[in-house]
This record gives C-alpha cells, structure tokens and sequence, in this order.
C-alpha cells in the first residue's frame, strides 16, 4: 500500500469502491479504465478508516457495513474480513434527510483528527450524502488538521470557500473537488452530446436533462434545498461546454425505490442546422451510480496521492477539472480528460 485512504460515508458510493477496490487489487483487468495512474495500480490504494453517523453502521467491520441498511447497491464480490472498524463520523445537523429519522452516532473533529492521524491517512475522501454542507467543511477541517489531502464528492461547494481553500494552500496540502462526475452519468453524457453538436455547427437553443433513481442519494435529493442545489452544479457544468448562452435545466425529479442504485437520466436536445433545419436529440441512459463513480475515484485518488507528496503539486487544479463537475477553473471534458491524461495516465 501507497496511498492510505480514509472515507467519509459508508454509503452506496463507498460499497461499490471498495469491492472495486477488493477487486482490482488483485489484478483482474476488464472495467478498469486506467491501470496505471501517476506510477500507481489499484493495489497502492488502502483503506486504513472509515467513518458514519448511523447506527447501522458505526462499530461494524468495513466489508460488513458497506452492506447494511440502507445501502442498496449490488454485492458484487464476496469481501474478506476487514479489520477496519466504523467509526462515529461527524455531523454539524444538516442531516441527510433519509436519515432524518434514524439514531446518530456522532464524534467531535478533533478526535476525527486524532484518528485520521493514528491511521497515517494520506487522504480522507468525502462520500457523505448531498446536502451536509456544514459537515462536508467539519470533515475538511479535520483532515486539515490531520495532515491529510481532501477529496470533497459531494456537492458541497468547499473549493469557493477562500479561507478554507487558502488554508490548504499554507499546509500544502491538496484540496480537491466539487462534485464528483461519473465516468458515463448523466452530466458527462450531456456535455458530450451538446460538445459534439456544437462542434458540427449545431446552434443549441434548449436542452434538459431529467434523473430518476434509486438509493439514498436520490432520495437526498427529492428534498426542494438539495434538489436546487444539485441542479444549478449540473446546468452549470452542462452550459460551460457551449460557447454561447442557451436554455437548458439538469436535475434530479424523482425518486422510485426499486431501482436501487440504478438510474435513468433523460435527455432532449433542440438546436438548428442549415436554412434554420431543425435539430432533435430525445434518448435515454440507463446506469449505475456506484459502478459509475468507481474509475473516476480511482484516477483521482492516485493524482492526489501523487499532489501530495510533491510529484505533481500543481496539477490539483487538472484533477478538479478532470473529475469533478464543479472545479475552480472551467474546462471542456475533452481538454480536462486529454490534460489529466498527459500528466497522470502512464
């Protein structure tokens, strides 16, 4: 092991990259985009803490927790036991809302802190739900304090906050995010076609993007703060691919139980070619959050490993870019993915 991670969040996004992890770890190869990111392989990825706020899952082993209710994504591989323990995590009361009515287990930052530093953490990687903004900042603070790099997925819009941002910068320490983007979700799917038609003369004049899914996130996300929250990022991240204003509106508007951690996003797309001919684009895509989020985490957590310890210190602002919806600095998905590559992808 290398890069030792600490995760915020045992939920659905944390199940899935740690059975990818399991997984890959030990060699196999189809499903992994990049083998080699910054001289690294899966392998040199290893969780060494975890930290929950649910009862359900505080004081559980790793490889059982990332199981319990109300997880649902899929059980893909049989883990082995791990000696790695959940433990009471943070919240500041913005409690997500699927959790609004369960029993918390919570702790103080300084002994996440205290903890983070026992573990030797390089990373603490923030996979809470949507919505905790106050507490996604309590978990920035504590790995500040710990010595450790941030990686913030959540929405939560930590890298425009100057004081934090710039306390990361004295330490020297990478801070990285906002909001993670799937490796083939409905954000990148909906760049890529507006990119593509801009790109063949196209002139956009609307577009939307409508998500329905399962799983906590998605539930998270059916409440009216979050929802609003989640959609400005996403319409945000889609406008910057066009190089003129048009219509357009991204976002999560239902949630149906059974589909897990599945999710359908909806796209329609309207511009006009030749003589004002007019252009059409109505599909769907069918995919998985947990499985989508797997590549990205990997790539960006050896990237920052690698920021870390000096290799590439000044390419944080390229892994934002590369993994992120909401970056410091704007980028086309193209110009970010061919950036990372050049100076990552081995």
């Amino acid at each position: 092991m290398k890069a030792r991670i600490a995760v915020a969040g045992a939920g659905n996004c944390a199940s899935v990259f740690i059975q990818g992890l399991a997984h890959y770890s030990s060699g196999q190869r189809p499903g992994l985009w990049h083998p080699r990111v910054a001289g690294m392989r899966p392998g040199d990825l290893g969780i060494v803490a975890a930290f929950d706020v649910d009862e359900r899952k505080v004081g559980l082993g790793l490889h059982k927790a990332i199981f319990a209710a109300p997880n649902v994504a899929k059980k893909y591989i049989d883990l082995p036991e791990s000696r790695i323990v959940v433990n009471p995590g943070l919240s500041k009361g913005d409690i997500a809302p699927h959790l609004s009515s369960s029993k918390l287990v919570t702790t103080t930052r300084a002994k996440v802190a205290e903890q983070l530093e026992d573990a030797k953490a390089d990373i603490l990687l923030n996979i809470i739900s949507s919505g905790s903004d106050a507490t996604s900042e309590e978990y920035a603070m504590a790995a500040l304090e710990a010595g450790c790099a941030f990686v913030n997925c959540t929405p939560s819009l930590l890298l425009k906050r100057r004081t934090l941002v710039e306390r990361f910068a004295r330490a020297r320490l990478p801070l990285v995010g906002d909001d993670l983007m799937s490796q083939f979700g409905g954000t990148v799917f909906h760049k890529g076609l507006v990119n593509l038609m801009v790109n063949r003369g196209v002139r956009l004049t609307k577009s939307y993007q409508l998500d329905v899914g399962g799983g906590s996130e998605t539930l998270n996300t059916t409440n009216e703060r979050i929802k609003l929250a989640k959609r400005i990022v996403k319409t945000t991240s889609v406008a910057s691919e066009v190089p003129y204003k048009f219509e357009t509106v991204a976002g999560t508007t239902d949630f149906v139980d059974y589909m897990g951690n599945d999710r359908t996003s909806y796209f329609w797309v309207e511009g006009g070619g030749f003589l004002g001919s007019g252009v059409t684009v109505d599909v769907y895509l069918r995919s998985s959050d947990g499985a989508n989020a797997g590549n990205i985490l990997f790539d960006v957590l050896r990237a920052t490993y690698a920021a870390k310890k000096g290799r590439k210190s000044k390419a944080v602002g390229e892994i934002c870019a590369y993994g992120f919806k909401s970056p410091p600095k704007k980028q086309h998905f193209e110009e970010a993915y061919r950036t990372f590559v050049a100076d990552f992808v081995d």
